[in-house]
């Protein structure tokens, strides 16, 4: 994440906001510097392969060299079709008219997307906030450092604690639409002012 991710742009009477920083969560043990999209998507690719040839009749097919063109294709198909479509980078988009006084947040799904209007008269405050996520089960962790180290596969930030700062829609009945949360420690950059300016709240 870079200090500044998100895209702010004015249109007519809309200001859009666009970010993929919408999730204020625990990161996952996973390391991120080894199970990126193209990985995860080459695992997938690679599963549909096998699935394919155990429950198919590829094993019969002949000559050897034609099974092989067969699921070299199923990889491909199924490796762009997990980057494009499972593993691809989500967004969440809010936009905010004046035309008719409304904010559309447009939320991203594994199939489709949900889209939530709000009326401006609806909207109480646009705040910064702040979540903080502190390690629960510290021995547990440096259980897990301390094999993960042996086996030469260290997984450096996993007891950590993780702050986030948000961006928030406060509505009069009480709730929040969360619409941006960025690392403390990443410095990142707010649009506050701009959104504040243009709803006059």
């Amino acid at each position: 994440m870079t200090a500044k991710d998100y895209q702010l742009k004015t249109e007519n009477n809309r200001l859009i906001f666009r970010t993929s920083s919408f999730k204020a969560e625990k990161s996952s043990v996973l390391h991120p510097g080894v199970y990126t999209r193209e990985f995860s998507s080459t695992l997938f690719a690679s599963a549909v392969c096998i699935l394919a040839y155990m429950s198919t009749g590829l094993p019969g097919i002949k000559p050897a060299i034609v099974r092989y063109i067969i699921l070299i294709f199923i990889f491909v198909i199924a490796l762009l079709a997990a980057i494009k479509y499972i593993f691809k980078e989500r967004y969440l988009e809010v936009d905010f008219d004046r035309s008719d006084k409304s904010v559309n947040i447009v939320r991203p799904g594994i199939i489709g997307k949900k889209i939530e209007k709000i009326h401006f008269d609806d909207i109480k405050s646009v705040d910064l906030g702040n979540k903080k996520f502190v390690p629960e089960n510290i021995d547990g962790i440096k259980f897990v450092q301390k094999i993960s180290a042996q086996h030469g596969s260290a997984m450096p930030g996993l007891g950590d604690t993780e702050e986030f700062i948000t961006l928030s829609l406060k509505l009069k009945d009480g709730s929040e639409k969360i619409i941006y949360a960025g690392k403390v420690d990443e410095e990142p950059e707010i649009p506050v002012n701009e959104i504040r300016s243009f709803l006059n709240v």
